[in-house]
């Protein structure tokens, strides 16, 4: 039973990352500036996500203490952050190097679960991070030389910083709806779109078409099943399948819109996802081992 649980487990985490990583291409598909996507992507992730969450449970979630309250809002600040930060990265630089910059917050997060939570860091979860930012670097100086990229890579590795601290206090604060947090982080990315940025509601159909996917189905459905899949598999377990975005991402672009990734990023990619293996594998074989 354990076991039949195990590989539930996986086939949920594998098949919610293989989901996300079509966002580059949806991105590229909706072919409209960054302001535009991200208030549409905000906006339907905001009411899917409520819909979700309202069906999921009935239980009306309040905050036990002010410290809680204020971590609760940052939260949904960091993700609102996040969900931003990845659409504009992507408009400003090669998708490919924001996929892979995106990889490296679960090693943010181990830098941040240190300072925050006083989690001793792991032998291989160190040589993890070294390994992976190697790789970081190695895909900042192809940027340099093809040159204009410079900007969508900081912003990269900025929504990876978010992503790393945004998951150090989740698991500080495990109790959190996380559904709540996405929809309400969804209607605060397009509040903040409407006040502070120009966007075109005037679309046209094909653009608008592969927004509602984006935000009615994709995102939705990869967290949710990715939510679930926590219930069966560590954290450990569900981090090594971010390698399916990392390589996968770039193969959607390749195939769908022809954009070839620079050797660089392949290289600097190909750091990255060793550097996740070599945090995850040793954690996951000594817990097979020992149960």
């Amino acid at each position: 039973m354990i076991k039949d649980e195990k590989l539930l487990g996986m086939f949920l985490a594998g098949l919610g990352i293989f989901i996300i990583s079509f966002d580059a291409l949806l991105v590229k598909l909706a072919n409209t500036d960054a302001s535009t996507i991200t208030f549409y992507r905000g906006l339907f992730m905001g009411i899917s996500m409520l819909i979700v969450w309202k069906f999921s449970t009935k239980k009306i979630y309040k905050p036990i203490n002010k410290t809680e309250k204020n971590v609760f809002i940052l939260i949904v600040i960091l993700s609102a952050m996040g969900t931003s930060l990845f659409v504009f990265s992507v408009k400003y630089t090669i998708p490919a190097n924001t996929v892979v910059f995106l990889a490296t917050s679960s090693f943010f997060a181990a830098i941040f679960t240190f300072f925050i939570i006083r989690e001793k860091l792991q032998t291989s979860t160190l040589a993890a991070i070294v390994i992976s930012f190697i790789g970081v670097f190695i895909v900042f100086g192809g940027s340099f030389s093809i040159g204009g990229n410079l900007l969508g890579d900081m912003l990269g590795i900025l929504l990876a910083l978010v992503m790393g601290l945004e998951l150090t206090l989740l698991r500080k604060y495990p109790h959190f709806p996380h559904m709540l947090i996405i929809s309400l982080s969804g209607f605060l990315t397009a509040f903040a779109m409407f006040m502070f940025s120009e966007v075109n509601y005037m679309v046209s159909l094909e653009s608008f078409s592969w927004l509602l996917v984006m935000g009615l189905l994709q995102m939705p459905l990869a967290m949710y099943l990715i939510f679930i899949a926590t219930k069966y598999i560590t954290s450990a377990e569900v981090s090594l399948f971010s390698t399916i975005e990392t390589t996968m991402a770039p193969l959607w672009l390749w195939i769908f819109l022809h954009e070839i990734p620079p050797k660089m990023t392949l290289i600097g990619g190909f750091i990255v996802i060793l550097a996740i293996l070599v945090n995850a594998l040793p954690k996951i074989i000594k817990k097979n081992y020992s149960s």
